[in-house]
């Protein structure tokens, strides 16, 4: 079974820029305190909470569950649906292999979408899928039926139908071009409505010789670039201390000013991607820089 991570390797990094270039298309894009927090997953009598709890019932271990919890401390103000980095997930569940596969099988089954950022590292992010249909519905607002029916076609046959997080060119041509046939349309403007779904920021290019298109979520570019700047802060700090190393708690009294995310979720970036290194001592949490010469 082919994996839903990125099985070739890149040459390059995917452009952080998803949303460059798609004002044209895009209507004013939600916050992701405007997507409203889950249901609590506690136990209780009916409601949706008891939903969330079926749900997270399907999978053998935490890793769905934790993904609704730090989806909810997603930072709100943000212009771009919530998601959820793997490495927060990496920083809470030890197991790194059982998270990878639970993340491929919740795919698979579509209860989340799985999007690579255009990051320093190899990282990925997780959408929930009720989050991803929802923004990819809120596209459509004030747009023409044709495109409406794109979008359709978009989320519930060819994302439902891809089991990892991206599509190659042949691919994605011969399902656009069978839809477009389907309803009669013109199939010779397969490339112009690709080139609108990389405006609207749901899909884009993949910089590798294998070609083909990311999935991904519009303004994903601003959310990356506050991640990277956080990060290049984090580790500046430790490399300017004595064997690159600081308690956790002196850290944590510390400000992020070239960053929106803040320093508690930078700090659970950092740990989970392993960035840092945390040692228990007496005196609490040690964090020491991993790779003092890696660039960020």
């Amino acid at each position: 079974m082919e994996s839903v991570w990125d099985v070739h390797g890149e040459d390059a990094s995917p452009s952080s820029g998803a949303d460059d270039g798609q004002g044209a298309h895009r209507p004013r894009p939600r916050t992701a305190g405007e997507y409203g927090p889950l249901p609590s997953t506690s136990r209780g009598e009916g409601g949706a909470g008891s939903d969330l709890d079926l749900l997270a019932s399907e999978v053998p271990s935490d890793t769905l569950a934790t993904v609704m919890l730090l989806r909810n401390r997603f930072p709100a103000s943000l212009p771009m649906c919530p998601l959820v980095v793997a490495s927060h997930i990496y920083s809470i569940v030890s197991d790194r292999t059982s998270v990878d596969r639970q993340l491929e099988e919740l795919n698979r089954n579509k209860k989340i979408q799985i999007i690579r950022l255009a990051s320093d590292r190899v990282d990925y992010g997780i959408v929930l899928w009720a989050d991803y249909t929802s923004l990819v519905n809120s596209c459509k607002e004030g747009k023409g039926k044709e495109w409406q029916d794109l979008l359709d076609w978009f989320v519930n046959r060819l994302v439902q139908r891809v089991t990892h997080c991206y599509v190659d060119d042949c691919e994605l041509e011969k399902e656009l071009r069978s839809f477009l046939r389907a309803r009669g349309g013109d199939v010779g403007l397969h490339g112009d409505w690709v080139k609108r779904l990389v405006q609207s920021g749901l899909i884009t290019r993949r910089m590798s010789v294998h070609g083909g298109y990311w999935f991904s979520v519009p303004n994903l570019g601003i959310f990356v670039k506050s991640l990277r700047a956080g990060r290049k802060r984090l580790a500046g700090i430790l490399k300017r201390r004595k064997r690159c190393e600081i308690l956790q708690w002196d850290l944590e009294k510390m400000k992020l000013p070239k960053t929106t995310l803040g320093m508690q979720y930078q700090l659970r970036d950092a740990i989970g991607s392993g960035l840092f290194e945390q040692i228990e001592t007496t005196c609490g949490p040690l964090l020491r820089l991993a790779n003092k010469t890696e660039k960020l």
